[in-house]
């Protein structure tokens, strides 16, 4: 009688790169023909951009779905259907995208930039289980920096940086990044990463709430970006005619605002931005002053309103009432322009503010414009495919796909207009 032999179950990732805004696909071979198994996915090591900043990287990430095997023993996550779990149906990386920190304990967060970790990869955590016995399991690395990507740490009196570029970097195009209203560096760092990783150098800046910078987002010098813009065009791995911004949030305003400003901006991506210069921030009181300040001036602002601000709340309207002095004088703006926001934007009226920039804008001779509305998401429009747990009323694929539209949007404006 011939000796049955059993079938090791293989568990491989399927992708085009490592790196994290890639998307992915898990294959489970040799199961039995039409098996039902459950898929459990966990994230180690994982920092996300799209969480409270006090959830840190120590937090393990968790998402699980049940699915069956095809007539060849086979399950695709990605193309065969969830029956059970944290999704449900079929969706491309909707098992990564469903996963959600299993903890909520709070991380203290430094306060020095040097101690801050570079959060450069993390890991993906699959175990197989047939009737509640686990039955394979495997682990795989993803990047959000490269391997081969350095970095360095900058401290100057008004703002700390981190430089990002490939280790054979020469003559590249660079790129700043800015994040929002959270300040600090770990969000503008993440994205810098994966763009160095893409092949730029990248200058992830911190320009408030970290120690030996401004506190409070409150009257910050636009002269940092000035400061930035001739590091990099100093450095010989740069391209100095091929420097570029990218912002979020309070940070698309930061970049909008020093491109009217500084003409060494050749391209510019913005994403969630506001027309106008609005009022500045302590902690998360209005700080009755400027975001922003030019030549030791307070840049004209939009006060912030209560009164409008419960309209928006509860009634829905929309608001767009800024102080003319405070509108950003995008006729002034020489550079590339993309702008990215969504219609259904939470925070402030991305809508308006897209469609009033891009007016101004088009008036001008020379420079590119474009504009992408998205409809699914709000203001939270980052990096592809990381789970977004701020938004549990819209479906799981829109909102997915909106940030692939974004982000892949991102990278390609750059490729082609810095």
């Amino acid at each position: 009688m011939r000796k049955l032999v059993k079938k090791t179950i293989k568990i491989n990732l399927k992708s085009e790169s490592l790196l994290a805004d890639d998307k992915f696909d898990i294959m489970i071979n040799q199961l039995k023909p039409n098996q039902i198994i459950d898929v459990h996915m966990t994230l180690l090591d994982y920092y996300n951009i799209n969480a409270p900043m006090r959830i840190g990287s120590e937090t393990p990430w968790y998402a699980w779905a049940k699915y069956q095997a095809d007539d060849n023993g086979v399950v695709s996550v990605n193309n065969c259907i969830s029956l059970e779990g944290d999704y449900v149906g079929k969706i491309d990386m909707g098992l990564f995208f469903s996963c959600r920190p299993l903890k909520s304990k709070k991380n203290h967060l430094l306060e020095d930039v040097r101690d801050i970790p570079v959060y450069d990869s993390f890991y993906v955590k699959i175990e197989i289980f047939s009737k509640s016995k686990k039955i394979a399991e495997k682990i795989f690395k993803r990047y959000y920096q490269l391997p081969e990507i350095s970095h360095e740490t900058i401290i100057s009196s008004r703002y700390q940086a981190r430089l990002f570029y490939p280790s054979n970097a020469q003559n590249l195009p660079a790129i700043i990044v800015f994040s929002g209203s959270d300040g600090r560096i770990e969000k503008a760092q993440n994205i810098a990463q994966l763009l160095a990783s893409r092949g730029f150098v990248t200058l992830a800046v911190a320009y408030f709430g970290l120690r030996g910078i401004s506190r409070y987002l409150d009257r910050i010098p636009l002269e940092i970006v000035k400061e930035n813009l001739d590091y990099l065009a100093n450095l010989e791995i740069v391209d100095e005619n091929r420097i570029g911004l990218y912002g979020r949030s309070k940070g698309a305003e930061l970049s909008l605002v020093a491109a009217s400003l500084f003409s060494q901006i050749r391209c510019l991506v913005v994403n969630s931005p506001s027309c106008a210069i609005l009022e500045g921030l302590k902690g998360r009181i209005n700080s009755k002053h400027s975001s922003w300040t030019y030549q030791n001036k307070e840049l004209p602002y939009t006060k912030f309103s209560i009164r409008e601000f419960f309209k928006e709340k509860f009634l829905g309207q929309k608001f767009s009432d800024y102080e003319l002095s405070s509108l950003i004088k995008a006729k002034e703006i020489g550079a590339n322009v993309l702008m990215i926001g969504e219609k259904s934007d939470e925070i402030w009226n991305t809508e308006f503010s897209i469609k009033l920039l891009e007016k101004q804008l088009q008036k001008r001779k020379n420079g590119l414009v474009k504009s992408i509305l998205l409809n699914n998401g709000g203001h939270m429009l980052t990096i592809a495919y990381q789970p977004n747990q701020r938004y549990t009323k819209i479906l799981k694929e829109n909102l997915l796909s909106d940030s692939v539209i974004s982000w892949k949007a991102t990278i390609d404006f750059f490729k082609n207009y810095l």
